[in-house]
């Protein structure tokens, strides 16, 4: 084949690339095959195939995928040298092709069919296996009829690699240095995999202060808030000032050169802002935990949150890569939770604030948020003078909590507050007249000289449903009227989801409570109306308020007792520490349960359960209860089996009386004491045998794709550890046996068309590693499970998380749910696992289409 072509374009004294040449592929050789993700002018991978001693080359704008479902463009450009296939660099401007150049996956294929490659391409219609190290099994490449006959079609088969929703963009690295794109075009070394320079080897010099304490990494961290100040700030040295940085919080973790970035709401959004990735090359250390803020500067160098909204939630890769070059974010470090194995959170800010300035080599990109000492005021001020939102104050002394504390606290340079949007008005101007705005029952009226109302019991107090706030009608321009028309109108609902208020708007359109925004206003009135309000911005960045969980347990009394359902209920011990390196106590873990009550009770009534307690936290002793006391109350129902008195949690008031022997996760049977012997659910659990939860992701999509030709429904759930359950609700006429066999066969199919994937042996040590275990052992009578909502006895208090299978993506991680942000999520979501209670299925006619 000619590079005639090749070498016409390229000037070699002026790029990286190899010279054109004639290559002879080597007798017996494999074909090789390579992807290159390139940045230039666009982002868009390329995919190339070696035929006749050059390499046949495509340009596929969405990159390749393993998705039989999805078919890829791919326009057929200019042959390569067989040279280029190792090729991974910056292309300088002005060259033809100019930026960076990822060796995304390279490997060697072999054609299927009699035809001849040189037949088969003639003809258009190229088939072929690949074995990559990222890309496996069948493709096609196939001309189209339209065009100028170089636009083709890039098709997965559907093989034992075939999987769906498998996006090439949760995998951009490169197979030969780990980097990613941010760092090549920056010409950085890897510093994870192969080639970690030497300067990163060595420890950082600096010493850690006697309160840091040992601990390994943890996985999650809670973020610490400020509170909202009443009071003017102190000009005391004790307080160290900043800047209010009016963009996205940030948490910052830093591993041998892997960098995870997650929001407040703990979701992954280091994908959003690729030009970050260069931040492991500015911390001195292996391991890190940051805590930061992401925020897009206008020309006058101040945050315009406007600007950065526009990159919050893109989901096409190539504006996300193109948007970091022209308008790149900046990331502000203030503060330093963990390095190189130890724990700062105990250890007082100002020496955290020391430790991170000393480790931290800032740039335009990443930068260290300045303090000052006792010099509020001043700040506030000069913050005003250049049209900034405002300051944040901290103690000096204060350590890292994982809640909103008064030891931090914000002033803002204009009242301003986050609403949700409730509806919106009819008005002369296109798209509404105003947004009709919604906060928690209470939130504004004890600031409007009003008591919110909720129920009592014992001392609780739950306040439920939203306030009307009032309507904004200004703030808007045009585009922005018509973008938000287009995002609330799919939200429409009938019945209005505000509290009935005198003066409630009428002719108004009502939607899901589901889209926060930040609304600006001069105070309120008596009955907590806005006054003068005007639209800031969309707060898509947090959970918008759906609910206030005033806590049943507050702090200060160590020991209470409280009427719930009307029975006595003694709570013991409650500043003992169940988490100790999280900083949760056994009363945040009661508040917890109380709150998520109505949620989790449905799926653990009239099932037996096997207690596990932990009398004094995660960190000691646990044991296992089966048999209650004859010192149990006895409205705790119990039920006889296995000759133990077992406990049934039907209601409140007994699950917050387990909770507090140490009960922090719940494990019920399969089924119900009316029907013990027939489980209403196939339980499907996936555990990672040493591989990463990108495994279990991949493992969970082939078991759904599977269940759906089945004509099954099923839902998923972390299990707040390193797996994750799929429940397949079923109608209570079939035996464990029954359940077991249905998911051993499922096993087996999985084993035999993905043994690259799945491993099933029970023996630990038969296991391969790098792959999933699909248990289906678990099935039994008497055998529990962890319910889900329930929190789980392992570091970061994560939460065993009911999911959409559309948020089972490569990006998912289960200690993203944790008891910091959990209850938020299910205000929004609701029981996303209702319809494993409630549409049970017939598994015969399943069994047949599986087999």
């Amino acid at each position: 084949m000619s590079l005639k072509t090749y070498a016409e374009k390229r000037r070699f004294d002026k790029t990286p690339e190899p010279p054109a040449s004639e290559s002879v592929r080597r007798a017996k050789s494999p074909l090789r095959f390579c992807v290159q993700r390139h940045h230039a002018s666009h982002l868009h991978y390329d995919f190339r195939l070696e035929l006749g001693g050059a390499l046949k080359s495509w340009a596929v704008p969405k990159g390749p995928t393993l998705d039989p479902d999805q078919k890829r463009l791919a326009m057929m450009v200019e042959d390569h040298p067989i040279e280029y296939g190792s090729f991974e660099g910056n292309i300088p401007k002005g060259n033809y092709g100019g930026g960076s150049v990822m060796l995304w996956d390279r490997g060697t294929y072999e054609m299927l069919g009699a035809a001849s490659p040189e037949e088969q391409l003639e003809r258009g219609d190229f088939k072929f296996v690949l074995h990559g190290e990222k890309l496996s099994g069948e493709f096609a490449i196939v001309r189209m009829k339209r065009g100028k006959g170089n636009e083709w079609l890039l098709l997965k088969k559907r093989d034992a690699y075939a999987t769906p929703g498998w996006d090439p963009e949760d995998h951009a690295t490169s197979v030969i240095t780990g980097r990613v794109q941010e760092e090549i075009a920056r010409e950085k070394t890897p510093l994870h995999g192969a080639g970690e320079p030497e300067a990163r080897s060595k420890a950082p010099a600096v010493k850690l202060p006697k309160s840091a304490r040992q601990s390994e990494m943890p996985k999650i961290v809670a973020p610490m808030l400020a509170e909202i100040a009443k009071e003017p700030p102190p000009a005391t040295e004790d307080w160290l000032y900043e800047i209010k940085w009016d963009g996205v919080r940030a948490l910052c973790s830093i591993e041998d050169g892997a960098l995870r970035i997650t929001s407040r709401n703990g979701n992954a959004i280091e994908k959003q802002y690729p030009e970050l990735a260069i931040l492991p090359h500015q911390i001195q250390a292996k391991q890190a935990i940051l805590d930061g803020e992401i925020a897009a500067l206008d020309e006058k160098g101040r945050p315009s949150f406007e600007l950065l909204q526009r990159r919050m939630h893109l989901a096409d890769a190539a504006v996300i890569a193109r948007l970091g070059r022209s308008q790149p974010v900046t990331l502000f470090l203030f503060d330093l939770i963990y390095l190189d194995g130890h724990d700062l959170r105990g250890v007082p800010l100002i020496e955290r604030k020391n430790l991170l300035q000393q480790i931290l080599t800032p740039s335009d990109t990443v930068r260290y948020s300045e303090h000052f000492a006792g010099a509020g005021a001043e700040l506030l001020e000069a913050a005003k003078a250049q049209g900034l939102e405002g300051i944040v104050g901290k103690r000096a002394a204060s350590t890292y909590e994982p809640r909103r504390s008064s030891a931090w606290q914000k002033w803002k340079v204009a009242d301003s507050a986050d609403f949700v949007i409730c509806g919106f008005t009819a008005g002369e101007r296109e798209g509404f007249g105003a947004l009709v705005l919604g906060e928690p029952a209470g939130a504004g009226l004890q600031a409007g000289g009003l008591q919110a109302g909720g129920r009592q019991a014992g001392g609780l107090q739950e306040v439920h449903g939203l306030h009307w706030a009032g309507n904004v009608g200004t703030g808007f321009d045009s585009k922005g009227i018509a973008e938000l028309r287009k995002i609330l109108q799919p939200l429409a609902v009938a019945e209005c989801p505000l509290k009935k208020e005198k003066g409630l708007p009428k002719e108004v359109t009502w939607v899901e409570p589901r889209i926060g925004c930040e609304i600006r206003f001069s105070n309120r009135t008596s009955d907590g109306r806005l006054r003068a309000p005007v639209f800031v911005r969309l707060r898509d960045d947090v959970e918008p308020p759906s609910r206030v969980h005033v806590p049943l347990l507050e702090a200060g009394k160590a020991e209470i007792a409280l009427t719930v359902d009307g029975r006595r209920v003694k709570f013991t011990n409650l500043s003992k520490p169940y988490y100790p390196k999280d900083g949760y106590t056994k009363r945040d873990v009661l508040n917890y349960y109380d709150a998520v009550a109505p949620l989790l009770l449905p799926h653990l009534k009239d099932r037996p359960l096997s207690l596990k307690r932990y009398p004094d936290g995660i960190e000691k002793q646990h044991f296992f209860q089966k048999n209650m006391p004859d010192s149990t109350p006895k409205w705790v129902r119990t039920v006889l089996l296995e000759e133990n008195r077992m406990p049934v949690c039907d209601d409140r008031s007994t699950l917050l009386y387990l909770v507090n022997l140490g009960c922090i996760d719940h494990n019920p049977w399969m089924s119900r004491v009316a029907s013990v012997e027939h489980p209403d659910y196939v339980l499907i659990d996936l555990d990672p045998q040493r591989c990463g939860y990108d495994r279990i992701v991949e493992a969970a999509l082939w078991v759904r794709a599977r269940l759906e030709k089945a004509g099954l429904e099923s839902y998923p759930k972390t299990t707040g550890g390193d797996g994750m359950h799929i429940f397949i609700p079923i109608e209570s006429v079939y035996s464990y046996g029954h359940a077991k066999a249905f998911a051993e066969a499922l096993a087996t199919l999985g084993a035999a068309e993905r043994p690259d994937l799945f491993t099933t042996p029970r023996s630990v040590v038969r296991r391969e590693n790098g792959k999933v275990y699909f248990d289906w052992m678990q099935i039994g009578e008497g055998k529990t499970i962890s319910a889900p909502y329930v929190l789980r006895a392992y570091p970061g208090a994560p939460v065993a998380t009911p999911l959409e299978w559309k948020e089972v993506t490569p990006r998912l991680r289960p200690e993203q749910f944790h008891l910091g942000n959990a209850l938020a999520r299910f205000d929004r979501t609701g029981d996303l696992f209702a319809a494993v209670l409630h549409r049970p299925q017939r598994l015969e006619k399943a069994v047949e289409r599986l087999l």
